[in-house]
């Protein structure tokens, strides 16, 4: 995807979240309540998402951590939707 500002933000579903991250559903609703993965919100009335720059981040703030003073590559961008 371009940086073009304008566009909108890409709203992810959980699919695709549990997906790139590869955890559980209850992984990542009990992340969400402490406050460490990024929040969902609602897109209608039985719909939630995130925003896939967020999930990026915690993936990419993630593999910074474990990496430590290692040098920064292949760090996670989400194919784009279709």
């Amino acid at each position: 995807m371009n940086e073009d500002s304008h566009m909108l933000p890409a709203i992810i579903r959980l699919p695709e979240v549990l997906n790139a991250i590869g955890l559980s559903r209850p992984s990542v609703y009990r992340m969400m309540k402490a406050g460490t993965f990024p929040q969902q919100f609602k897109l209608g009335a039985a719909a939630v998402g995130w925003l896939r720059a967020e999930v990026e981040q915690w993936i990419n703030e993630r593999a910074q951590a474990r990496a430590g003073s290692m040098p920064k590559q292949g760090l996670a961008s989400l194919p784009e939707a279709a």
